[in-house]
C-alpha cells in the first residue's frame, strides 16, 4: 500500500477533519509537525500537505501514516495530491523570494571583448529545470551532463564562445543552488580536469532543498522567467525550449499531442483527391478527467457569453460556449479543476488565450501580447470567483513568451 491508494474523496474528508479538529489538534493526533516545504491549498485555506496525505491514506486503506511512514520526501508527497487535481504550493514564500535571487546573482563570467555575460550556467540551469519538469533525477552523472549540454551551449551560447560543458558543472556551486559528488576531497580545493570528470564520473544538479522548491510548477516558473529575462533576453524562446524539454510553457494547456502523420492511406486521384474512405488507426492515449459539473456552472454564471469578447454563440440551435482553465490541468502547469480555476470563452478567444497571445492584466483588463488589440475589461459575473494566482500564473507565461516588461 501506498500513496497510490489515495483517491481525491480522501484527501477532502482528510481536510474536514483538520478543519474540525483544528490544526494543532490535528498534527498532534496524528504525529505530525508543521510543513517545511509544501501546503495544500482549497477554497483559501492552507494545510500540511503531508499530513493530509497520512489521514487521507488512513481514509482510503485503514492505516493512517505517520510522519515516519513515509518513504518518499515531502516533494513526492505534493506530486501525489497535485495529480489528484490539489494546489499544492511552497509554505515559505522567502524561500522562494531567496531561489530568484540567487538565480539573478549568478556569477557569470564576461570575455574580454564581449560585456554580455556568458551564457554557461543559465542554459545549464533551464536544462536541469527541464529534468525537474519530467520528473527526471536531480543529480546527472557526467557523462550525460556532457553530452546533453554541450551541444546546447553550441547552438545558444553567445557568439563564437566555446562550449564548455566542464565550467557550469562545477562553477555552479557557487550559486548555493547546486551541488557536485563523486570528487576526492583532496581535489575540492581547485578546478579538477576534465580528465578527472572522464575518469571519477562525478554527479551534480540541484540540491535537494532546490529541488524540493522547483517541485512547485508556479515557482518553477517563475524561475524559468527569471533566467531567461535576466540573462537570455534575445534568445528565440520557442526554439530553445523546443530544443531544451520546456516545450510545455510555450502554451498555456501545456503540451499537446502532435498529429501523427499516416503512410500508405486510401488512393488518391492524379488530383490529389481520395477514392475512398479516410484511413483510420487504433490509438491509446491517457487524458485528464474534467469535472463537468465545473463547465456547466462557470457557463451558466456567464450567462454562456464569452468573458473576453462578449459574443454568445449557437451551435444546433443551443448556446455554445467553452469552459477554459486558466492556468492548464496538463504538464508541467498542474493546475487544479476548479471553480476559480475557469472562464467562459468563445472558441476563438479559448485559442487565443491557450495560445498566449491575449492576457489578463493586473487591473483586470484583457490585452494582446503583441499590442494588437485596444484593452478591455474581462467581464465576470459577481457570483464566479476566480483566484488571482491563476491569472498572474497565466500573465507570466505570456511574459515569457512575449518578453512584456512588467506583465510577470
Amino acid at each position: 500500500m501506498g500513496l497510490g491508494d489515495i483517491r481525491h474523496d480522501h484527501v477532502i474528508a482528510a481536510t474536514v477533519e483538520f478543519r474540525r479538529l483544528g490544526r494543532d489538534k490535528f498534527l498532534r493526533t496524528y504525529g505530525f509537525g508543521r510543513a517545511m516545504s509544501y501546503e495544500l491549498v482549497l477554497d483559501g485555506l492552507r494545510y500540511d500537505s503531508k499530513a493530509i496525505a497520512g489521514v487521507a491514506h488512513g481514509y482510503a486503506t485503514g492505516d493512517f501514516w505517520k510522519a515516519r511512514d513515509f518513504s518518499g520526501g515531502a516533494a513526492t508527497v505534493a506530486r501525489c495530491l497535485r495529480e489528484l487535481g490539489f494546489v499544492v504550493e511552497t509554505g515559505a514564500a522567502d524561500n522562494r523570494a531567496a531561489l530568484l535571487a540567487r538565480l539573478r546573482q549568478l556569477k557569470v563570467s564576461r570575455s574580454p571583448g564581449n560585456p554580455a555575460p556568458s551564457r554557461h550556467q543559465p542554459l545549464s540551469l533551464l536544462w536541469a529545470m527541464a529534468r525537474a519538469a519530467d520528473d527526471r533525477p536531480r543529480l546527472t552523472p557526467w557523462p550525460t551532463f556532457r553530452d546533453e549540454v554541450g551541444p546546447l551551449l553550441v547552438e545558444f551560447g553567445l557568439p563564437n564562445a566555446k562550449a564548455t560543458p566542464e565550467y557550469p558543472f562545477w562553477h555552479l556551486q557557487g550559486s548555493g543552488l547546486w551541488e557536485v559528488r563523486g570528487i576526492p576531497a583532496e581535489l575540492v580545493k581547485r578546478v579538477p580536469s576534465v580528465g578527472i570528470f572522464n575518469q571519477r564520473h562525478p554527479q551534480a544538479g540541484f540540491t535537494a532543498e532546490t529541488a524540493d522548491l522547483l517541485c512547485d510548477p508556479v515557482t518553477r516558473l517563475e524561475a524559468i522567467a527569471t533566467i531567461c529575462e535576466t540573462y537570455l533576453g534575445d534568445i528565440d524562446r520557442q526554439a530553445l525550449f523546443s530544443r531544451i524539454g520546456l516545450s510545455g510553457y510555450t502554451t498555456a494547456g501545456g503540451l499537446l499531442t502532435a498529429c501523427v502523420e499516416e503512410t500508405g492511406g486510401a488512393d488518391t486521384d492524379e488530383y490529389g483527391r481520395s477514392g475512398g474512405p479516410a484511413p483510420r488507426r487504433e490509438a491509446t492515449r491517457s487524458v485528464i478527467v474534467r469535472d463537468e459539473a465545473l463547465a456547466r456552472k462557470v457557463k451558466e454564471l456567464e450567462g454562456g457569453r464569452c468573458q473576453v469578447c462578449d459574443t454568445a454563440l449557437r451551435y444546433l440551435n443551443r448556446p455554445y460556449s467553452e469552459a477554459a482553465h486558466i492556468r492548464g490541468l496538463g504538464s508541467p502547469h498542474h493546475g487544479p479543476d476548479e471553480l476559480q480555476n475557469l472562464l467562459c470563452l468563445c472558441p476563438n478567444c479559448h485559442i487565443l488565450f491557450d495560445g498566449l497571445e491575449i492576457y489578463v492584466d493586473s487591473d483586470g483588463h484583457v490585452r494582446g501580447t503583441r499590442d494588437d488589440r485596444a484593452p478591455r475589461p474581462l467581464r465576470r459575473d459577481p457570483g464566479h470567483p476566480m483566484d488571482e494566482a491563476h491569472i498572474a500564473y497565466h500573465r507570466t507565461l505570456c511574459a515569457l513568451k512575449a518578453r512584456i516588461p512588467g506583465v510577470g
